[in-house]
């Protein structure tokens, strides 16, 4: 199973629209002697639903007043349907994954109930110091609207995949700009590679060069840069690179691993939770790694993050409520994020289980995995509000027909521009 899917989760506002005030399921209260049930919805399968479900166990056992019980919902897509289905009804689960830009649509539907009670204040509150040690970007992800709603649990970061053998084979070295991927496009052309595979959409990539360029897409203030000259750019540079051949973008397969291990790209750009899809699809003589990703501008190497976090639903009682925080400050220690890591290909979430022995032992071992640490100190938070999922709708959309029928940049980018004004306006 591949464990990738898109990050940015689009779901059906009117859906939401249509959905009332829901409530957790497990409202019972528990017996004196029984812990308190905390039911956790989540879309991890095969080996990291096994991982993680080590680390729950790890936790039932460590103390008796909270029992975490989970259930694989199979994927984004199935997680979202279920999650759904479960506020329509009323029996949301207290705690679920989420990709954080789903927040802004939740909490304007009124589903979530911020950490911050539980994670600022009280008895079991987490020490300054144990925030700080939270990578910045990873917990900014959470917080929308001046509330911690979200905290960091799977994330992942953008990376350059590279194949040594053809880098060796025609006498290149890691490009550190895209001018320089663009440099060695006439080379491997004539040799009937292309210079570099990405996903099926582009759109990750965009982010991150507008970013780099002075630009987020969506500012925390709600300004709109979709056709900002940076942003235009940024979308004229991957089309032409397309067009002359050294770009690849996936076709049905959707992720850039199928170009890159076929040796048909010398490089490959992508999430790291894309590393274990490389290994297993490789080529045993392929010699591969990854790096940093290529600035587009002023020497940044900003990239959105992907992945998820953790959510904590409305309808959960107070005994409840503290009882998923106690879980999810078990799940922030420095062992168990370093834990997490080794065994989904996730980065750790905190600084000091990056920098573990445990992890770096690790990475000594899958130096594969060194670059998607290393990328954390630049990642960034994509804006989260309320009409994201439509956004990110319209984005893929534009971004689809600019590859499949050609349309300009600017002409697709110019629309986009509006019609996100339009959503931010109705949000």
């Amino acid at each position: 199973m591949k464990k990738r899917t898109s990050r940015w989760l689009a779901f059906t506002l009117g859906l939401l629209l249509t959905v009332g005030l829901a409530g957790c399921g497990g409202k019972q209260q528990a017996k004196a002697d029984t812990p308190v049930k905390i039911t956790y919805w989540h879309r991890m399968t095969g080996s990291w639903d096994k991982a993680q479900q080590k680390l729950i166990d790890e936790f039932n056992q460590s103390q008796k007043d909270y029992k975490v019980v989970a259930t694989s919902q199979g994927s984004y897509d199935a997680l979202q349907q279920k999650l759904m289905a479960a506020a329509k009804s009323k029996t949301l689960p207290v705690m679920a994954q989420a990709p954080y830009t789903n927040i802004g649509d939740y909490v304007k539907n009124d589903f979530l109930i911020p950490w911050d009670s539980q994670m600022l204040d009280g008895a079991n509150k987490l020490s300054a110091s144990a925030k700080a040690d939270i990578f910045p970007s990873f917990l900014a992800a959470g917080k929308y609207e001046g509330k911690y709603y979200g905290l960091p649990y799977s994330v992942s970061t953008q990376v350059l995949f590279y194949n040594q053998d053809l880098m060796t084979k025609y006498n290149l070295t890691l490009p550190k700009t895209w001018a320089d991927l663009q440099a060695m496009g006439p080379k491997l052309k004539a040799a009937g590679l292309g210079v570099i595979a990405t996903d099926q959409s582009y759109d990750v990539q965009l982010e991150g060069m507008a970013k780099q360029a002075g630009h987020q897409l969506i500012t925390p203030a709600k300004k709109a840069n979709l056709n900002a000259p940076t942003t235009l750019q940024a979308v004229d540079t991957i089309l032409n690179m397309r067009k002359e051949g050294y770009l690849v973008t996936a076709g049905n397969d959707y992720y850039f691993d199928v170009a890159f291990t076929q040796g048909k790209t010398v490089f490959g750009i992508g999430s790291s939770s894309s590393i274990g899809s490389v290994q297993s699809e490789a080529p045993k003589t392929m010699h591969w790694g990854t790096a940093i990703i290529p600035s587009f501008a002023n020497g940044s190497t900003a990239a959105p993050l992907n992945g998820n976090d953790n959510v904590l639903f409305k309808g959960a009682t107070k005994q409840q409520q503290a009882g998923a925080w106690a879980f999810q400050k078990f799940l922030l220690k420095k062992a168990n994020t370093a834990q997490w890591a080794i065994k989904s290909g996730y980065v750790p979430v905190t600084k000091s289980g990056l920098a573990s022995a445990t992890y770096q032992k690790y990475l000594k071992a899958n130096p594969t995995f060194k670059a998607a640490g290393d990328a954390a100190d630049d990642a960034f938070a994509s804006t989260v509000f309320a009409g994201y999922g439509d956004y990110r709708n319209d984005l893929m959309d534009t971004v689809d027909v600019t590859v499949t029928k050609g349309t300009a940049g600017k002409t697709a980018f110019d629309a986009l521009q509006k019609q996100t004004e339009k959503i931010l306006q109705a949000n």
